[in-house]
């Protein structure tokens, strides 16, 4: 209970406690709501990205074969023209296919569900840090079994969005990543040795808190001027499974 200021009267200590009451339901509601929306987000992204693989897939993949039909038909009497504009539909048929695979990875990453959560941190860290030229490296479990996939999907959220921010900051020059158990959690950890982010940029790390306090963890944003930036989520280890 709120200590009574000296001077003020009881209806206005009351008034205050339901005040904030109020706040705390209506703050514990959007916390809530926002957990649903974000759960709600990826069931449609696990839909869509299903769709693009065995519709679009599909679909792409029957063009490749009859275009490889065509080619054992016809291919030999072709002008050089057509040979060329042949070349280039089968280029773009392989180009297409590899977009459709980035965009379903990206909408659910197949090697998470598959493979588990090291596994599909250490491709997508790779691959971008890669094309981006820039230095990176992991220190990860070899599995881990005492971790609810929803939980996997946080921590890979989580990395996800703050390596695509740290990346779009375009400052840092090397890239760490570490999960390793803490206690009851399990912590997740991407460090970066550019430039510190100002207060507007952590507050816009809203969305990815959201997701660690709705799995019941928690959030720490570190950034200081010439030590780069840490961003660490806590996520609760799996009770029947935890050590």
């Amino acid at each position: 209970m709120t200590a009574q200021e000296p001077g003020s009267s009881p209806e206005v200590q009351q008034h205050d406690e339901a005040l904030e009451a109020r706040v705390a339901a209506r703050t514990e509601e959007l916390s809530t709501l926002s957990t649903h929306l974000l759960r709600m987000m990826e069931t449609e992204r696990s839909q869509l990205a299903k769709e693009l693989h065995d519709e679009l897939g599909g679909l792409i993949t029957a063009a490749k074969m009859d275009m490889a039909w065509l080619q054992s038909h016809i291919g030999g009497s072709l002008d050089p023209a057509s040979e060329e504009k042949f070349r280039s539909v089968v280029q773009m048929l392989n180009q297409a296919m590899t977009l459709k695979r980035r965009v379903v990875e990206s909408l659910r990453p197949s090697l998470l569900d598959h493979f588990g959560l090291p596994v599909a941190l250490r491709s997508h860290f790779e691959e971008n840090c890669r094309h981006a030229g820039i230095e990176y490296v992991a220190t990860l479990p070899e599995e881990i079994l005492d971790l609810e996939p929803t939980a996997q999907l946080t921590l890979f959220r989580v990395a996800q969005e703050a390596l695509a921010n740290l990346l779009a900051r375009g400052s840092a020059k090397h890239v760490e990543l570490v999960i390793e158990p803490d206690g009851d959690c399990y912590q997740l950890t991407v460090g970066d040795d550019g430039q510190a982010m100002t207060d507007v940029q952590q507050r816009a790390h809203v969305g990815m808190r959201h997701r660690v306090v709705g799995a019941g963890g928690r959030l720490e944003i570190e950034a200081a001027a010439g030590q780069g930036n840490r961003i660490t989520a806590y996520v609760p280890r799996s009770p029947a499974k935890s050590e």
